[in-house]
């Protein structure tokens, strides 16, 4: 049994600087280091791409910007006659709010509420509201025509109506395969 453990031993000492990694002028190391800066470096760049996308595109629920307006909740209805579009805007000042129709589909919502100093007072837990710029484009489910469009605000809900543009119903006509 020792002479055993005495051979292991032997073969340990012996095999063991074939196997050891050296460097004779340090320049694994020098590579190593370069290696770290050049991650390091792609992370920064990383993390800044990251924070670029999330203030891009709050409204895709990747993070806050601070803009207000990416979360507005729009309720759209429509009847044989108008298309009915809510949107909850609480806060705003109606001289504020842009409303656009484009190529009789196409819904643009906007506007702007005014900044607020943000409050450092003794007893201000948070201050969560948002404020800022905002902008909400929808397409309707049916064309919509340029006149007669209504738009009324009460109590921080917005209500836009569009009488629905009139299309030709025809009646069913047969159609012989020859």
């Amino acid at each position: 049994m020792k002479k055993t453990a005495i051979a292991l031993l032997l073969v340990i000492a012996f095999a063991s600087p074939s196997f050891a990694v050296t460097a004779e002028s340090g320049d694994e190391y020098k590579d190593l280091e370069q290696l770290r800066t050049k991650i390091v470096r792609m992370k920064r760049e990383m993390d800044k791409l990251v924070k670029d996308i999330v203030a891009t595109y709050p409204e895709q629920g990747l993070g806050t910007s601070g803009t207000f307006g990416a979360d507005v909740k729009v309720d759209v209805a429509e009847t044989d006659k108008n298309i009915i579009v809510r949107a909850d805007l609480p806060g705003m000042s109606k001289d504020k709010i842009e409303i656009t129709l484009e190529n009789n589909k196409i819904l643009k919502i906007s506007g702007t509420r005014e900044t607020v100093k943000k409050e450092t007072a003794p007893g201000m837990v948070r201050q969560e509201r948002s404020l800022g710029r905002f902008e909400r484009i929808l397409e309707l489910p049916a064309e919509g025509m340029n006149e007669g469009i209504t738009a009324s605000y009460r109590d921080g809900v917005l209500e836009i109506v569009i009488p629905r543009k009139k299309t030709l119903k025809e009646d069913k006509v047969k159609i012989k395969v020859n």
